[in-house]
């Protein structure tokens, strides 16, 4: 009996289990139509935008130095950002993500400063003995505009004051609900965007002014560009979620039935082993009787 009552423990236990991954699944799934159809909003956006800023740039007069997001410095800092989750149950998303951040940093040769989003990124760089330069966990999960502009806004900052003179993200790099890559991004300086491109543009008349035009379009674009990379790499983590909690209540459905027919068996076992104990005690008291 005490066998069966620990069956019928791990049974439980096993169904709970399930009913909490089908539920992460679920919810992921609700993510993930949601996110990527930002996704696939915000990516021709930031390619047309990109488009017009370099045809504006290179088709004026205008002293691109101007502004500081063009100029281009001797690299001796890099600002390496990598996007990781807040939790796991979400397969390789992290180790991924933290795998190719070592690997781009060492690659590199130059001294790696980094600023994390996601508390796995932080625990990950902190064990290794790399400082933090600035830290934002939970934003994976409240994706908004608004946060990207607060991101952007400090990286800007840096790039600005001379504090790096590049600034790289890395992250999975959402393709389809079914492959995520893991991918680095160089974001600035913004000078590598204009080589090697030349896009006709017809002759306009700019008004307030060339150089005006410009930055605001710079400013929008790297808002932008943090914004898509955001919110790549949050439909990356909850499509990957979503298949982790998939194979996991897969896994938790098939322990369940086996322990299930276990139980049964041994639930068989039992109730025959009581059978034959009462039938030869029955039949040990006839034999007593008739003698």
């Amino acid at each position: 009996m005490a066998t069966l009552r620990a069956l019928k423990r791990r049974i439980a236990s096993v169904d709970s289990v399930a009913h909490i991954t089908r539920s992460m699944e679920m919810l992921s799934v609700v993510k993930i139509y949601h996110l990527r159809k930002k996704v696939e909003e915000s990516v021709p956006y930031v390619e047309k935008l990109r488009e017009l800023l370099v045809s504006i740039a290179s088709h004026t007069s205008t002293d691109l130095t101007i502004n500081p997001l063009f100029i281009a410095r001797p690299i001796e800092k890099v600002l390496i950002i990598p996007l990781t989750s807040d939790r796991g149950f979400c397969g390789a998303f992290n180790s991924n993500v933290m795998s190719l951040t070592k690997r781009y940093s060492e690659e590199l040769g130059l001294k790696s400063i980094f600023a994390t989003i996601g508390k796995k990124a932080n625990a990950e760089l902190i064990k290794q003995g790399h400082e933090i330069s600035f830290q934002m966990p939970g934003i994976l999960d409240k994706l908004s505009f608004t946060q990207a502009q607060i991101l952007s806004k400090k990286i800007k900052e840096m790039y600005i004051s001379d504090e790096v003179q590049a600034v790289s993200f890395v992250y999975m790099e959402f393709q389809s609900v079914l492959r995520q890559e893991s991918v680095v991004r160089e974001m600035l300086p913004l000078v590598p965007i204009m080589k090697g491109h030349s896009i006709p543009l017809e002759t306009f008349i700019f008004k307030p002014s060339p150089a005006a035009i410009l930055d605001t379009l710079m400013d929008n674009y790297v808002d932008l560009f943090v914004y898509k990379v955001l919110l790549e790499a949050g439909a990356s983590e909850q499509a990957m979620r979503r298949m982790s909690m998939h194979r996991a209540t897969e896994n938790a459905d098939d322990l369940g039935q086996k322990l299930t027919i276990k139980y049964q068996r041994t639930r068989q076992a039992a109730i025959t082993k009581e059978l034959t104990e009462i039938t030869s005690g029955a039949e040990a008291i006839k034999e007593r009787k008739s003698v």
